[in-house]
């Protein structure tokens, strides 16, 4: 699996909760219509143990990551 760094607009929450609200990737923007479930993943790319967000992101369920402190870059994967 290739990982793809993507951009991601986010709220967090006084509580330190992180939510994803728009995905930007080559220039184009997604809205994230709903966060279905969040969870610690680590998928087959070399990562720091990211968090994986199951979404809907433009009408369709997609699974992007983000890695935790100290990188926390988000990104998806091929």
């Amino acid at each position: 699996m290739e990982r793809i760094p993507i951009s991601v607009l986010e709220l967090c929450a006084e509580d330190g909760e992180i939510t994803p609200v728009k995905v930007i990737k080559d220039g184009k923007e997604y809205d994230v219509d709903k966060v279905l479930s969040v969870t610690r993943h680590a998928p087959a790319v070399a990562c720091i143990s990211p968090m994986r967000y199951d979404c809907m992101i433009d009408g369709r369920k997609k699974s992007i990551y983000r890695d935790a402190h100290p990188s926390q870059k988000w990104f998806s994967v091929k």
